[in-house]
């Protein structure tokens, strides 16, 4: 969710730093830019996720879920209309995705086919980070203001537990072993769900943490990684919340993404920047590169077949005003998606 970015923007204003979509990505090292696709306006945007059979980025954008086709990197279709869209999750196997909608506390259910709205379920107001566990048939979804986590039947379209949290909840991730796992932004926390139950396994504190945001398991190596406010990534065991590894970043991000097949894991900056980190045998993890990207591009996700990266920002427009006399501030007129390839 974008609630820091603001106070990052006026910080990056103050300092007179130039957004990063003002200059050309580079090419080379690990991952080649290789252009930008246009979602158009409005400017905000939140989590994204990949359907790996149909080959789309659906993008939680202001009023809508966009939906990209990464093979003709065109814009191809819409979800909504959303009441603050925050993200989707897919279910290819049943056809069907869910999106949640932060101020009417629906999340939508929508077919796959022609992305038409086909249910709404009530799950709570500010409904925020979303996964599907195809492994349990769930769709997890957590509740900021609430401090919930909502477990929904995604076959019966139906919630099937309301977890009550320590905090203020942000993104979730599942480990296909029946667990859920969510970060407790406000107390900075991990806490352990059972999803068959919704019953809570366990809280662990995460020192060092700021603000954690970002959540990715990786099926290969069982381990949970979170991204910190405070430019840091940590590295969890899922079976006792042990830190296994601290690692250095960017600030503010809000996503974090495995690519299984190349051993890395990729935490999306606000400040421009995307942090890789190679994984190696023995819990032995270590920055790889640091890639400029766009400034605020601080949500992503990943084709698992190819490794190719989308990293959603915002088209940056610069204005002065009556509010601004004789100063420029700037905002974003729309959003893009900008893929990068692997280059190894």
């Amino acid at each position: 969710m974008n609630r820091l970015l603001p106070a990052f923007l006026a910080l990056a204003a103050g300092l007179g730093v130039l957004p990063a979509a003002s200059r050309a990505a580079p090419v080379g090292g690990d991952y080649v830019y290789t252009g930008s696709i246009d979602l158009g306006a409005p400017g905000g945007w939140d989590y994204a996720s990949f359907d790996p059979v149909a080959g789309r980025d659906y993008v939680g954008h202001t009023d809508k879920v966009s939906v990209v086709d990464t093979a003709s990197r065109k814009l191809v279709g819409q979800v909504g209309p959303m009441d603050r869209a925050h993200g989707a999750a897919i279910l290819p196997a049943l056809g069907r995705g869910f999106a949640t909608s932060g101020d009417d506390g629906m999340l939508k259910e929508f077919d796959l086919s022609d992305l038409h709205i086909v249910k709404q379920i009530p799950v709570g107001k500010d409904d925020d980070g979303i996964i599907a566990d195809p492994h349990s048939g769930a769709i997890i979804v957590t509740i900021g203001d609430g401090k919930q986590l909502v477990i929904v039947d995604a076959a019966a379209g139906a919630v099937a537990h309301t977890v009550d949290l320590p905090g203020e909840p942000e993104f979730p991730a599942a480990d296909g072993r029946g667990n859920a796992y969510v970060n407790i932004a406000s107390t900075s926390h991990l806490a352990k769900v059972d999803i068959a139950s919704g019953r809570i396994e366990a809280v662990w504190a995460l020192p060092g943490c700021v603000s954690p945001h970002g959540l990715a398991y990786d099926y290969r190596t069982g381990r949970l990684f979170t991204g910190c406010a405070n430019s840091t990534l940590l590295v969890v065991d899922p079976k006792d919340g042990r830190i296994v590894a601290s690692l250095p970043t960017g600030p503010f991000s809000d996503a974090v993404a495995v690519d299984e097949a190349r051993h890395r894991v990729f935490c999306p900056n606000g400040n421009g920047t995307l942090t890789v980190i190679d994984e190696e045998p023995g819990d032995a993890y270590a920055v790889l590169r640091t890639i400029p990207t766009f400034l605020g591009a601080r949500s992503m996700t990943i084709d698992p077949r190819s490794g190719e990266l989308f990293i959603t920002y915002g088209d940056t427009q610069i204005v002065s005003g009556p509010r601004d006399p004789g100063g420029l501030r700037f905002g974003w007129a729309g959003a893009k998606v900008a893929t990068f390839m692997p280059n190894d």
